[in-house]
């Protein structure tokens, strides 16, 4: 695969102003991601891309056509990227060799079926040596009426979750002193990046926290929708910026106000967080603590399913049993507006891989406000050893 992979024309080599426009989108904080002359002076060529980027599915996944029932149920489930080495300006990304799977979850007596359907990819670069490893899938799920009744239109099929799904969290003034306090305990490592000998299994790593809670201003921004800003942690404890800005029904502070991020109208109900929105909040949990000496080698996401009838199985229960205090616990729920994002992460294991590298097995996940939890992303990194 390695000679066919760049048949076809190939991309064009990566721009530093992309990986840093991108890396800025989600973390404005550490200066390994956003400052050119910084990387160079840390060992890097340029910055490098933060996790995820360029990195969701680089194939079809199969789909059953959704004329085939009444009802129809479809979500991503999960995605894990695995990585071998950080990816800079001047790569090139080609496909590598590509599988798919698909698997029955139908639970019996169940008015559903459920199927898991996905598939892996690598991405190579200009040489065909492997960059990252992408493995993800969906659940979907369909019943059929059999006694003449009509099938939904697609927006009542679409709109049956909202009738249980659970009401927002509204921001307090006393939730931002919160926000504040632990903005404050956040840590970017950079040359000061642990070894590896001197991380235990059990370890809690310091805590992240999004710039407040999440409104549908920053969904646009973020992925992005235009020309969109949102406030920064400055900002959001001016007094005079908090005197005159508009404060939406679920305490956020918006900059400007808009039509609603959901794109549909369904009275009472808001907009919910894309499938990876919390993991890529949370996932500098991990870049904060690698610093400039280690790297992130895998991230991954499951995702709460909105429907019912997909959720056949405990999102990543094993990854929370090795996590002291969180046993028994696993994604509770999906993100939506008014989350406040908090990154935790727990060291679960340790290691050293087929290349000679020291690594970290990562519970990493995104905790609400009141304590829930929303996204969940096993994960590992890979830390200096005084071995080396």
């Amino acid at each position: 695969y390695k000679e066919t992979a760049f048949m076809l024309a190939p991309p064009d080599p990566l721009k530093e102003s992309e990986i840093i426009e991108y890396n800025r989108r989600w973390n404005r904080y550490d200066p390994l991601y956003t400052d050119p002359d910084y990387a160079r002076a840390h060992g890097h060529p340029s910055c490098p891309a933060m996790p995820g980027f360029k990195a969701m599915f680089p194939f079809g996944l199969p789909q059953f056509p959704k004329n085939i029932a009444s009802k129809f149920f479809y979500t991503m489930d999960r995605n894990d990227i695995v990585y071998e080495r950080n990816v800079y300006a001047g790569d090139i990304l080609g496909r590598g060799q590509e599988s798919l799977f698909m698997n029955e979850l139908t639970v019996p007596g169940e008015i559903a079926r459920v199927w898991e359907m996905g598939g892996q990819g690598e991405t190579v670069d200009a040489q065909g040596n492997r960059l990252f490893v992408c493995r993800g899938n969906t659940l979907e799920a369909y019943s059929k009426y059999t006694d003449g009744t009509p099938p939904m239109d697609f927006s009542e099929n679409m709109a049956e979750w909202t009738k249980y799904f659970p009401e927002a969290h509204v921001t307090t003034d006393e939730d931002y002193e919160r926000i504040r306090a632990m903005w404050g305990q956040e840590k970017v490592m950079g040359d000061d990046t642990p070894y590896w000998e001197d991380v235990k299994e059990g370890d809690f790593l310091p805590i992240t926290c999004s710039d407040g809670p999440i409104t549908y201003m920053h969904m646009m921004y973020w992925y992005p929708l235009g020309d969109m800003s949102i406030y920064t942690r400055e900002e959001l404890f001016d007094p005079q910026v908090r005197a005159t800005t508009f404060r939406d029904r679920f305490g956020g502070f918006l900059d400007e106000t808009a039509l609603h991020f959901s794109g549909r109208n369904i009275p009472g109900m808001r907009g919910v967080s894309y499938n990876e929105t919390a993991a890529r909040l949370v996932v500098r949990t991990l870049t904060n603590f690698v610093g400039t000496k280690g790297r992130v080698s895998r991230f991954g996401w499951g995702l709460y399913p909105f429907f019912k009838e997909l959720r056949v199985r405990p999102i990543d229960k094993e990854m929370f049993d090795k996590v002291p205090g969180y046993e028994g616990r696993a994604c509770e729920r999906h993100g939506s507006e008014g989350d406040t994002v908090i990154g935790r992460a727990c060291i679960t294991g340790k290691g050293v891989n087929e290349k000679g590298e020291h690594t970290c097995d990562v519970a990493l996940w995104a905790e609400t406000l009141d304590g829930e939890i929303i996204q969940t992303c096993p994960s590992q990194i890979v830390l200096p050893s005084k071995a080396e």
